[in-house]
């Protein structure tokens, strides 16, 4: 069931796309972080992988309430699932955060055979210009249109 006309959106952009009781008290939110136009273009895997090792491993770091983080398939953004996180403020602070600690970093985590299915499959220096790209439109992530 879309929620969305992927036609119209424009990213980069930031919502929750679903929420889901957990228990009484907490909830779980699934947020949708756009970073390409749906059907016009895409991340390029290297790029998105690489991404995916930087959010999976210094999102949860920064804020436990950080369950999950996994690519879209499309490769025109993520889902990042949190617990009792629902402030859109709050999640855009925690992906700047993260994005700018891509710009100083000097490897990509885990981004080795040991600990990664396709060690080979990843771009620093397009990550770090992605990361430089989605901090310099941080501004407008509420604000884009979403269809």
């Amino acid at each position: 069931m879309a929620d969305i006309d992927h036609r119209t959106m424009t990213p980069p952009s930031l919502r929750v796309t679903r929420t889901m009781p957990v228990g009484v008290d907490d909830t779980l939110y699934t947020w949708d972080f756009r970073l390409a136009q749906p059907n016009v273009s895409h991340v390029a895997m290297p790029v998105i992988h690489s991404l995916e090792h930087f959010l999976g491993s210094d999102l949860p770091a920064r804020d436990p309430r950080v369950a999950a983080v996994a690519p879209m398939g499309c490769q025109t953004g993520f889902y990042v699932v949190a617990l009792n996180l629902s402030e859109i403020e709050d999640m855009a602070r925690l992906l700047a955060a993260s994005l700018t600690a891509i710009g100083a970093s000097t490897e990509v985590p885990l981004a080795n055979e040991a600990d990664c299915g396709w060690a080979l499959n990843h771009s620093l220096p397009g990550v770090q210009a992605l990361a430089s790209w989605l901090l310099s439109r941080a501004h407008t992530w509420h604000e884009s249109s979403v269809g």
